[in-house]
């Protein structure tokens, strides 16, 4: 930076210096003396004398310097006289005559000079820069931020007026011709100085209102010496150098301009003048360092004496502050004894060691870290603690100086700006053309003489460039915050006054606009420009006199076009208008003199006074969460806990969920209601992000009370924003379920129960959430053409999330919904829809899951990748799956003033997305200058993006995620040959998963072509139910869920269904239509080969397949045995009896041809197993007695069988045959056996079973694996008992008539048949079981060829046994497979 003191300069040490380099000794305590730092510095120890004799050297180098710098840009020529050897000398070829400027050239002149005098011995001058640190510090210590404020921004505001003023003189010296917009590099030079400078002037106010200095303060920059300890450090000392150094050489360009003007170095009067002021600055410089008083010291003094006499009322901070400005010189002027060090000079307040910062230690510590607070003490004294908040602000008259100071520089800064880049004209050219102030009243009465024309011209272009100048001030320097009285209010809303003004004065600018036009002042071919500003100005004053509300975009659209267009025509009327400089010259003046006089105060004014007459309790933005679990509530009674990684309910709180309940119940039901409004939530941490302050707020009720007691979560959350209403909260921000649509549909309840007067703003964060969850996935897929499965879809963040993903980068996204309503509304715009996840399943391995639902962890396919953006989300116990967390930010942990307490569980730079939006309200709510923002209604997927683009300037990060490469595991190179499953049934399905879960690469083949076919369930009758409860009929890793499956047990075609399901978790590779021939025994490298045939292929192409292992899975139900041993179906053909296999009751002919015949008393069925039970009862359920029906013939079922199995019920009280068979799958089979036959000789029902057939027929002696017969329903006891169902043995004899005559023909169901031989049966139906049948005879588990699915070992659980061997196989083959890696 620059000078830190006027005509004092920097009080900073350069990098090198040794003034960094102190020792440390104790003193000892006294009355009179206090225990100090004793630091000794280089700077410190030299002579006075050598101080001054050494300053003038210095001063002596850049003078002469100087000289022969300008005298090298001079450009004279110089010759030998041809014949003149007489008299050796050069002579000029032309010698210019000298020089003598006006007045306020030489005053701007020497002016420029004593600053560039000042700047050089700054910047190089190191006894000059201890001098100066040596009294901010003691301005500090006196706590007279106000007055190094006023010092350096009048000191300042006096360096940018002489530049401003230098800037018409440079034009003219810039280039021999006048064309507008030709400046020179010394004039950009000063346009940035003068930005640079308003800058510094507008930092340090800053400063000296907060009484601290940040990192980057102006303040600190200015006072603190140059630090080399770090990088970032370094950093900063060489730009502060840079700085410097560019301000002064800005000058020296200055400087060199104003004496080349005059004729460069040959003219006497510049180096007379600059010989005459560099004898009074150096013998200024001198002094002050032979007397160790800087020139400072007499302007601070000077300063507080004005500011004083200006303010009746100072506080008492200033007067103490004031007491001690007597004793700053004498302070200083002590540094040169031996006794007095800077370190006692700053020791005089015991309490500032404990504000340093990072960088200092402690101050009771070692003589090491004492040292170190010393050479950080500038900012212990400007740390933003040390100074109390009730003494921040405003001080009275010394505030509004620099406010006026910095209203100067601003006013020059845009000035210079307006004209050099707006108009390419300089400002003040006047001051160029007359030289002199004389000359300037000279054309000023010459004003009076012009003729009609050339008046009304300059009236219009006056009037022209006012209005933009008043435009500019109006936009930039007029506060949007002004607070105005009632009375004001008034009139400005209800008064038709002012309208009628505003009316008056468009009409006054149109007319002008005319008049330019008319009276050429601007280009005729301009004149179409003319006609479109017109039309501007009356398109807006019809529009405001309407009072249309236009959004407030369109208006200053409409603004910022007519300013350009007003611009533009002020350029062009510039060009052609040569009459007079004396316009922009007087309203130049006019306006800086009514800017820095204007009562108005200016934004920044506002907003920096204001910054400290808030109450200290109240935040700008509050995030209103609540707990998820009730364990939770742990985290609220833990504060603070560590941020490193994301917290858990600690193990020993889970078993005291009973306390929880009780908790949670009293906090959601009744602390508000007992306490007020204010105890409806915890404030759990409390923050200031930047210079917004941020509460997190923890409502009192947990995510169960959502479902349970919706109406006191309701009243809850309402009762917090009326709380922040009262209490000056700017923004609340609802997150998680308390944004929830059945609770406030987002927000809108809330706005509704504030009322229209409120001043809170409500937003739920959904822009941001969904502009992160776009940008996320977009970051991790790219432009490739990705299916997306979208769980949550109907949700403000999940629709817009589907819109942008579609309209943008064009993914396909599948839209989840369970509500029929909600699909209809995806396909209506263009979005195909899924009501059940397992869809998902089947579209894609790439889900985006924005709702909580823990059928995701159950469906998701195997290794997916989900984008979650639901809080919290499912898929923390699926490690096979790739979670991309989009729902989370990184926030910059630099702008925290202090770590956090309370994350919402996240890690300590992670927040919630809608989290992070609340600061984003507060900065648009300051930056728009709106009273409120609203953000409760659907997310505009075109609005969202700016969310992000302000968070990212805030500090906010979307995290970076590696990209999701598309990798085909069936084209991935593999040293040896897959694993081959044969069978694509439950048994084939389970080895695949537990492969797919060890990675070992595997092909399934299966024969059905039908992808909804899985082995042989394809095959079995309709209405087929599985007799055990689907939960021991899941394979492993997929529970059968109630929301798909809400019965207790499954059927055939929902048995499938779910294997469907099962083949998309796992993301199965399944080769259909394919019918294998032989496994026969490879080589080493293939140990085996598969040759098969392809449904699509011919039929006598046969296909080779090389596998590393063979699993085969065909199962034991694959061909039906449709024939007994002693040829039934073909008696039943010769007698023309109709009769079909068990596994052809598929359509709905036959089964009402079965019903028939049952009715009538002629069905039989053959064979008694768990197919034939399952077909009686349907026929039976189905059947309809006939009131009309003979009393001869009963509605029956014949039943034929060889030998009868047990019979149990499915359910005996409280006892289930499925699940007792589960408890004595793990006995040996000898009791096993005993214990069925106990059971069935106990049980009623099963005697009753038993008791129908002929007692001659053989029973089970031992099951050996076989499945009992279930009654399902009851309907086979209560058939039997009643007759319809008929026990016999076999078959014996078919006979002409459809009749047939069984073993048992003469006790058949206790009925007497004279005369005939046999019985009616119109009906066959063949439950004759399945072939056992398999493509290998046995297997070689030694040798890598299993069977899985043949076993006898289950007879109640035969798919809970499939799964457990299919498991076995499994880890088999994973061992071998990675043994020979």
């Amino acid at each position: 930076m620059c000078q830190v003191m006027p005509d004092g300069g920097q009080s900073s040490s350069p990098p090198g210096s040794k003034d960094a380099e102190v020792t440390t000794m104790p003193t000892p305590n006294s009355d009179d003396d206090h225990q100090s730092v004793v630091s000794s510095s280089p700077v410190r120890k030299v002579d006075p004398v050598v101080r001054a004799i050494n300053t003038i050297m210095y001063g002596l180098v850049v003078h002469f310097g100087t000289l022969w710098m300008i005298e090298s840009y001079s450009p004279h020529v110089t010759t030998s006289a041809d014949n003149s050897t007489d008299n050796n000398i050069n002579v000029h070829e032309e010698s210019p005559p000298t020089y003598y400027p006006g007045y306020l050239l030489m005053v701007l002149f020497l002016h420029e000079y004593w600053v560039y005098l000042q700047h050089s011995n700054v910047f190089g001058n190191p006894l000059l820069q201890h001098l100066d640190r040596q009294y901010g510090i003691a301005l500090l210590k006196s706590n007279k931020h106000w007055s190094i404020a006023g010092t350096l921004s009048a000191y300042w505001a006096r360096e940018t007026l002489g530049m401003f003023l230098c800037l018409p003189f440079l034009q003219h010296s810039s280039s021999s011709s006048s064309n507008t917009g030709s400046f020179s590099q010394t004039q950009y030079l000063i346009l940035y100085s003068l930005i640079y400078h308003t800058i510094k002037s507008r930092g340090v106010r800053q400063d000296a209102l907060t009484r601290s200095s940040s990192r980057f303060g102006i303040m600190r920059l200015v006072i603190d010496k140059f630090y080399t300890h770090s990088s970032a450090e370094m950093i900063v000392t060489v730009l502060r150098m840079f700085l410097q150094g560019l301000d002064t050489y800005i000058h020296f360009c200055i400087v060199r301009d104003l004496v080349l003007l005059s004729g460069g170095a040959d003219n006497s009067w510049f180096v007379s003048s600059m010989h005459v002021l560099f004898f009074i600055w150096v013998v200024h410089a001198a002094l002050n360092q032979l007397f160790r008083c800087s020139t400072a010291s007499v302007m601070v003094q000077t300063w507080h004496s004005l500011t004083a006499k200006g303010s009746s009322s100072t506080s008492a901070f200033e007067k103490k502050g004031g007491q001690q400005l007597d004793n700053l010189t004498k302070v200083i002027s002590s540094d040169d004894d031996d006794d007095s060090t800077e370190g006692e000079s700053i020791s005089s307040n015991s309490s500032e060691g404990s504000l340093s910062d990072n960088n200092t230690g402690d101050k009771h510590g070692t003589s090491q870290n004492e040292e170190g607070d010393q050479d950080f003490i500038v900012r212990q004294l400007l740390h933003p603690k040390r100074v109390t908040e009730n003494l921040k602000g405003r001080q009275g008259a010394a505030s509004s100086c620099v406010d006026k100071a910095v209203r100067l520089e601003t006013a020059i800064a845009i000035l210079a700006s307006f004209f050099m880049l707006g108009l390419g004209e300089v400002p003040l050219k006047a001051l160029s053309t007359t030289t002199s102030i004389g000359g300037v009243c000279s054309e000023l009465h010459g004003f009076t003489t012009l003729d009609r024309r050339r008046i009304i011209s300059m009236t219009l272009y006056a009037w022209l460039l006012w209005s933009l100048l008043h435009g500019i001030w109006a936009m930039f320097l007029k506060s949007r915050y002004l607070q105005q009285s009632m009375k004001v209010m008034q009139l400005r809303h209800t008064s038709s006054t002012v309208n009628r003004q505003r009316s008056v004065i468009r009409m006054l600018d149109l007319a002008v606009m005319i008049g330019i036009a008319t009276y050429d002042v601007v280009p005729p071919e301009s004149k179409w420009r003319m006609l479109l500003i017109c039309a501007l100005l009356t398109g807006k004053a019809f529009a405001q006199s309407m009072q249309i509300d236009y959004p407030k975009l369109v208006w200053k659209s409409l603004m910022v076009m007519e300013f350009v267009l007003k611009l533009a025509i002020l350029r062009m009327a510039t060009e052609v208008s040569a009459d007079s400089d004396l316009v922009p010259f007087v309203l130049t003046i006019v306006w800086t003199a009514w800017v820095v006089s204007n009562p108005v105060s200016t934004p920044c004014e506002v907003k920096q006074s204001c910054q400290y007459n808030v109450q200290s309790d109240v935040a700008d933005v509050v995030f209103l969460g609540h707990p998820a679990l009730l364990a939770d509530a742990w985290a609220l009674w833990l504060l603070p806990y560590s941020l490193k990684e994301r917290w858990r309910p600690p193990f020993w709180a889970l078993p005291l969920w009973p306390f929880h309940y009780l908790i949670g119940w009293y906090v959601c039901n009744y602390r508000r209601k007992l306490f007020g409004d204010g105890a409806s939530f915890f404030c759990c941490d409390d923050n200031y992000y930047g210079a917004t302050r941020m509460q997190n707020w923890v409502m009192n009720h947990f995510a169960r009370h959502f479902v349970t007691h919706p109406r006191q979560v309701k009243e809850n959350i309402e009762a917090a924003a009326r709380h922040a209403e009262q209490i000056g909260v700017k923004v609340l921000c609802l997150g998680a379920l308390n944004k929830a649509e059945s609770i406030n549909s987002g927000g809108l309840g809330v706005v509704k129960a504030l009322g229209p007067n409120r001043r809170l703003s409500v937003i739920h964060g959904n822009h941001l959430t969904a502009a992160a969850v776009v940008e996320t996935i977009y970051q991790c897929f790219g432009d490739r053409k990705v299916k997306f499965f979208l769980t949550g879809a109907s949700s403000k963040v999940g629709w817009a999330v589907a819109q942008a993903l579609r309209d943008r980068y064009g993914y396909d996204v599948l839209c989840h919904s369970t509500d029929r309503g909600r699909r209809q509304f995806f396909q209506k715009h263009g979005y195909a829809s899924a009501s059940s996840l397992a869809e998902g399943s089947a579209y894609s391995k790439y889900w985006i899951v924005g709702k909580y639902d823990m059928d995701v962890t159950r469906l998701i396919p195997q290794n997916a990748t989900a984008v979650v953006f639901s809080v919290p989300h499912p898929l923390e116990s699926r490690q096979d799956v790739r979670v991309i967390e989009a729902g989370t930010l990184h926030m910059d942990l630099c702008q925290l003033d202090r770590p956090r307490t309370f994350s919402n569980k996240l890690k300590e730079h992670e927040i919630f997305a809608c989290h992070a939006a609340s600061v984003v309200a507060a900065h648009r709510l300051e930056k728009c200058g709106v009273s409120r923002i609203d953000e409760v209604g659907p997310v505009d997927p075109n609005e969202m993006d700016s969310w992000l683009v302000d968070a990212k300037k805030l500090g906010f990060r979307v995290p970076q995620y590696e990209s999701v490469l598309e990798v085909d595991l069936k084209s991935l190179p593999c040293e040896r040959p897959p694993v081959v499953v044969v069978g694509g049934g439950p048994s084939g399905l389970a080895v695949a998963a537990y492969l797919s879960q060890k990675k070992i690469p595997h092909i399934l083949l299966e024969a059905e072509k039908d992808p909804h076919v899985f082995g042989s369930w394809g095959q079995h009758f309709t209405g087929l139910e599985i007799t055990t409860q689907k939960k021991w009929c899941c394979l492993p890793g997929l529970p059968m869920s109630d929301k798909d499956f809400p019965n207790e047990t499954v059927t055939g075609e929902e048995y499938q269904r779910y294997l469907k399901q099962y083949v998309h978790r796992y993301a199965m590779n399944i080769r259909r239509g394919i019918r294998v021939q032989s496994i026969e025994k490879g080589t080493e490298q293939t140990p085996y080969v598969i040759r098969y045939h392809a449904s699509d292929d011919k039929e006598d192409e046969v296909i080779e397949l090389t596998a590393w292992a063979v699993v085969v899975a065909t199962g034991k139900h694959r061909i039906p045995q449709k024939n007994t041993n002693d040829d039934i179906v073909g008696k039943l053909e010769s007698c023309g009896i109709h009769h079909v296999h068990s596994t052809e009751m598929r359509d709905d002919a036959t089964w009402l041809q079965a019903t028939q015949a049952a009715q009538n008393g002629r069905l039989c069925i053959v064979g008694f197993g768990n197919s034939a039970a399952d077909l009686a009862t349907l026929i039976l359920q189905n059947c309809r007695a006939d009131d009309d029906i003979s009393g001869d013939i009963k509605p029956a079922i014949h039943v034929a069988a060889r030998t009868i199995p047990p019979v149990f019920p499915r359910r005996a009280k409280f006892l289930r045959v499925d699940t007792l068979g589960y408890l004595m799958r793990w006995l040996p089979e000898s009791v096993q056996d005993s214990l069925v036959k106990i059971l069935w000789r106990g049980i009623p029902v099963s005697r009753l079973c038993d008791s129908a057939f002929p007692s001659h027929l053989k029973r089970w002696v031992k099951i050996q694996g076989r499945v009992p017969v279930i009654d399902k329903h009851g309907i086979l006891a209560s058939g039997f008992q009643s007759g319809r169902l008929v026990g016999h043995g076999p078959i014996m004899e078919v006979m002409k008539g459809r009749e047939v005559r069984f073993c048992d023909q003469s006790i058949i169901g206790g009925f007497a048949h004279a005369g005939t031989a046999g019985t009616k049966i119109d009906m066959v139906i063949l439950a004759t079981g399945y072939q056992e049948e398999c493509v290998v005879d046995r297997e070689d588990r030694l040798n890598g060829l299993y069977k899985c699915g043949f076993g006898k070992s289950d007879r109640f659980l035969p798919l809970r046994s499939i799964s457990e061997e299919a498991k076995c196989i499994a880890e088999d083959i994973s061992a071998s497979y990675n043994t020979y890696m």
